[in-house]
């Protein structure tokens, strides 16, 4: 005969069955995550800065130094943008 105690179940929700590594974890992912679009945001507006004083026609204002700067910035968003695109 089998024992009473081997047939119950507890009723304990979900959140609670959750291991302390899981919910740290939980949270630095989503911490990760709010970074990640805040730096991907940053980085959209630097392109679109960056594009501006490009093609606008600032760049006849800018120093040699400066505009060697916007064109690294430039170069670099687009093409992680690109990568994000393909890999997606």
């Amino acid at each position: 005969m089998e024992s009473a105690a081997a047939g119950t179940t507890t009723n304990v929700p979900p959140e609670e069955r959750w291991l302390p590594e899981a919910r740290i974890n939980h949270v630095i992912v989503l911490r990760w995550a709010f970074i990640d679009k805040a730096i991907s945001g940053m980085g959209k507006l630097a392109l679109a800065w960056a594009t501006t004083v490009l093609l606008g026609g600032f760049s006849t204002l800018l120093k040699q130094k400066d505009f060697l700067f916007v064109t690294i910035i430039t170069f670099l968003e687009a093409t992680r943008l690109g990568i994000r695109k393909i890999n997606s």
